[in-house]
């Protein structure tokens, strides 16, 4: 079982890595195969080919099918009109509600698509929606495309494993028409949002209320953002989500209830075994809760291994651990073979993995180290490669903090939650106590979490960039947790060497290195010298979206990027300064250049002013522009950067427009040859004048925007001005970040696209 489970496992692994669908004679023809091999599964290599390939053309046959509905391109932003329903927990903000919408009709003029597939939605006035409810209306869509950089988060994959085809908003001022209700479409969805609403009616007002909501329905969108950071910190972020612990406290707490009510009833133990209708609970509370929790990876997985025990105790069978584990792997693969694309999956078929190889089949000696320590020991440790991949950093207290918050969360919290959604139901103001009492104790742990989240070594990071290094170090942390005196254990320390001796690359001095992430209808660029990092603006915060959480830091981290010499705010729009304060929380910023310094303690910023210029390894840098007096003029503001290795020459230039153009033209004493130039204001119609495009002429223009963005940039007239002087165009919007590595030894650059060079089968690409 173990062999086949793995080997299936791998089939789906080898179709992810794949840029582009297989054809479908592909597919059959490698589900034809693995029939085949199946025959002769007695030997155990064709029992591993069997799963290789059938494991492969059943994840290749799903993912065709999704790809069988597709947003036409030239649907994107027209009115269209779905009819359909709500499929999800409808987030709310100040925006509206957020929400997964089950397309079953669509129509756009003449054209009528009768295919059901996923869309996710946003409306302004849908306050109100309810899973289950039929709408008909006019909505605005596009396809699904992320943003692409180095270590950030890949949304299309997401997209991709939860079968979302499409994103949108619904137009606000055309009519809506409600349909009806189906009580019997996602009922488990409808009895949450049940649960959620009457949560939300009498949950305790605290900084810690919104984790009850997510411990008792899986729902952690009001969690503040602030807390995700002390609980990555402490390594607890597995607590505050119903997953496969919870699973197993519930079903364990489920079972010694019913067990210990039934023995002590003589006419239950006459009609069935206490024993028998323990387990029976404890699968159906197992089931009930994740359940609550949407079904979510972990608690598959969790639910799937229960029953698989359980069902094996009652029939009086040895279950072997590994079989167990190995069974839930091969069901969560086959119920959605996309869910690999997702941390949750590793991190928690890792966590079993090692519990199972840490603690099983070996001597046991008593104490309470055996039994409690050595398993968080054992998952503290062996996760640390998948926290560095999938984080960039793990957690050097999460086995102390685990220690105590596990038992704290099992014994105090987890049971009153469970109480308090049973009485929501039937006597609200009982289940008002048992939340004040969950609540209180949460508050406590919180206290606990916090202190250790700012412990000095609480954190290490280190980003894992290629999987050679990551098997390397999984390979040595499996080998240092083998039972004591095992021969050779000692080799681990040698394969954690790699990681250990592991050197970013950073340029060779005189050189430096460009790169512009990839931060939607925004700007934020990273210079790294052989000795010395510059972030140019920091990108916007939109909602719930922060560029410097979700791009600048996981991209700083990726490169091994400790703290920023500098960073420079080109002026006080949000698309550039966005991040910015984000960014400053969470790394050393040693000096900040900007013409907004209001928006920033003057004690941290300075004004950017023609005439600064400081050199970093060979390297020259040079503020060329706002001159005395044209500070508090918008976007004409913006700080201009010129950089120059006497070979190449980069011009970084905000949001300035034809005001700015004209008295960096009027300026003798500036020379504006650049090879390289982001383009001002995104491309904007108001920018890019034909006369200051003669005084730079670059060899290649960046377009930094979002997809299908409201200003429509870049302008065509724009496009057409750096095409007449031979500019070559790059967008982040089709490129993902673009990488320019300036040797100076080199003339010739051309940029490394992340979209590109990193390109999978889901991954949207604008021709």
């Amino acid at each position: 079982m173990l062999i086949f489970a793995l080997s299936f496992l791998l089939g789906d692994i080898l179709l992810q890595l794949q840029s582009s669908y297989p054809v479908t004679f592909v597919i059959y023809l490698t589900a034809a195969v693995g029939t085949v091999c199946f025959c002769f599964a007695g030997n155990k290599v064709y029992l591993a080919l069997t799963g290789l390939l059938l494991g492969f053309a059943w994840t290749a046959y799903c993912a065709l099918s999704d790809e069988e509905w597709n947003l036409n391109r030239e649907w994107e932003g027209k009115p269209v009109l779905v009819t359909g329903f709500v499929r999800s927990l409808p987030i709310i903000n100040t925006f509206g509600a957020s929400f997964d919408f089950e397309v079953e009709k669509l129509k756009v003029n003449e054209i009528t698509l009768n295919k059901s597939a996923r869309i996710r939605l946003s409306w302004q006035d849908g306050n109100r929606i309810k899973v289950g409810d039929e709408y008909q209306f006019h909505a605005r869509l596009k396809r699904i495309h992320g943003l692409r950089n180095p270590g950030g988060f890949d949304y299309e994959a997401y997209a991709n494993m939860n079968h979302i085809r499409a994103s949108g908003s619904v137009i606000a001022k055309m009519p809506v028409k409600y349909l009806g209700h189906d009580f019997l479409y996602m009922p488990v969805n409808q009895i949450r949002q049940v649960l959620q609403t009457r949560i939300l009616e009498h949950l305790p007002t605290s900084d810690t209320s919104p984790w009850l909501l997510a411990l008792m329905i899986g729902e952690r969108s009001l969690a503040p953002q602030s807390h995700w950071q002390i609980l990555r910190a402490t390594g607890t972020n597995h607590l505050m989500a119903i997953a496969g612990l919870h699973i197993g406290l519930i079903s364990g707490f489920i079972h010694l209830m019913v067990n210990f009510l039934w023995r002590k009833s003589v006419r239950l133990t006459g009609i069935y075994p206490a024993q028998l209708a323990a387990a029976s609970a404890a699968i159906s509370a197992a089931w009930l809760y994740s359940g609550i929790a949407g079904f979510s990876i972990p608690t598959e997985r969790a639910c799937l291994m229960v029953t698989f025990i359980i069902a094996a105790l009652l029939m009086k069978r040895k279950l072997p651990s590994w079989h167990a584990w190995g069974s839930a792997l091969i069901v969560v693969i086959i119920i959605n073979p996309l869910s690999v694309l997702s941390e949750s999956f590793w991190l928690s078929f890792g966590t079993i993995a090692l519990i199972i190889f840490g603690m099983c089949g070996r001597l046991s000696p008593g104490g309470l180290w055996w039994k409690w320590g050595r398993v968080q020991w054992v998952i503290g440790f062996g996760l640390i490669p998948l926290s560095l991949f999938f984080f960039q950093q793990a957690s050097m207290v999460s086995v102390a903090a685990n220690s105590i918050a596990i038992p704290w969360l099992g014994f105090t919290i987890l049971p009153f939650c469970l109480l308090a959604d049973v009485f929501l139901l039937i006597s609200p103001d009982i289940a008002i106590l048992f939340l004040w009492i969950a609540d209180k104790s949460l508050a406590a742990l919180w206290i606990m979490l916090s202190w250790f989240a700012h412990i000095d070594f609480a954190v290490y990071s280190q980003s894992i960039p290629n999987l050679w290094l990551l098997m390397s170090t999984i390979f040595g942390c499996v080998i240092l947790l083998l039972p004591s005196g095992a021969p050779g254990k000692s080799i681990g320390l040698i394969w954690l060497l790699p990681l250990m001796l592991y050197q970013h690359p950073v340029p060779y001095k005189n050189d430096y290195w460009l790169t512009i992430l990839d931060v939607g209808q925004g700007l934020a660029v990273v210079v790294q010298t052989q000795h010395h990092t510059l972030l140019f603006d920091a990108g916007p915060k939109l909602g719930s979206f922060d560029a410097g959480e979700s791009v600048v830091i996981p991209y700083l981290n990726y490169q091994g990027i400790k703290s920023l010499d500098m960073m420079v705010i080109s002026h006080g729009d949000n698309d550039h300064i966005g991040g910015a304060e984000y960014v400053q929380r969470n790394m050393k910023v040693k000096s900040i250049l900007t013409s907004a310094v209001e928006k920033f303690s003057r004690h941290s910023a300075m004004h950017c002013a023609f005439g600064t210029k400081w050199e970093w390894d060979g390297v020259t840098f040079q503020i060329l522009y706002p001159f005395t007096g044209m500070i508090q003029i918008g976007n004409d503001s913006s700080c201009v950067l010129r950089i120059d290795n006497g070979r190449h020459r980069i011009l970084l230039t905000g949001d300035i427009e034809k005001f700015a153009e004209n008295q960096l033209l009027q300026n003798r004493n500036i020379s504006l040859n650049a090879n390289i130039i982001a383009a001002p204001h995104h491309g904007s119609k108001t920018s890019s004048q034909k006369k200051f495009l003669a005084a730079v002429r670059p060899n290649a223009v960046i377009f930094a925007t979002g997809y299908k963005n409201r200003y429509h940039f870049p302008h065509p007239t724009v496009i057409q001005h750096y095409s007449e002087i031979g500019s070559v165009s790059y967008n982040t919007m089709e490129t993902g970040a673009l990488t320019f590595k300036l040797e100076k030894s080199k003339s010739i650059v051309f940029p490394k696209m992340y979209r590109y060079e990193y390109l999978h089968y889901w991954h949207d690409v604008v021709s």
